[in-house]
């Protein structure tokens, strides 16, 4: 009986994780139909996510520089860390300025039309 219970959980497991990878590829429905605003709107809110992300490792920054002594490990390599974490939110600020332009491009296509 114990294996059944297992075998109905592993199986229904299964079927939760198949489901989502079908459920979700947004982006990849939008290129397929060349829906324009709706590129636009995901573009616009993936830069809006990723200028967050970038804020909080910024702010992760600025914390370990206000705070040297919360960096746990050796002290002299806080300023690394610091710079690290600096170098990744300039990725996530690169990111979204991407994003951004992609969402001007495809608000360019919409009033141009089909």
């Amino acid at each position: 009986m114990l294996k059944v219970k297992w075998v109905c959980a592993f199986l229904g497991l299964g079927l939760l994780i198949a489901t989502q990878s079908f459920a979700g590829q947004p982006l990849e429905k939008l290129i397929e139909k060349g829906d324009h605003r709706g590129l636009a709107l995901y573009y616009a809110e993936e830069a809006k996510d990723l200028k967050a992300k970038a804020e909080q490792w910024e702010f992760a920054a600025e914390y370990y520089e206000k705070f040297p002594g919360a960096f746990e490990g050796d002290s002299s390599k806080t300023t690394e860390h610091i710079t690290h974490l600096r170098a990744i939110a300039e990725d996530f600020r690169k990111a979204a300025h991407e994003a951004r332009d992609l969402a001007n491009e495809h608000h360019t296509l919409i009033r141009k039309g089909p």
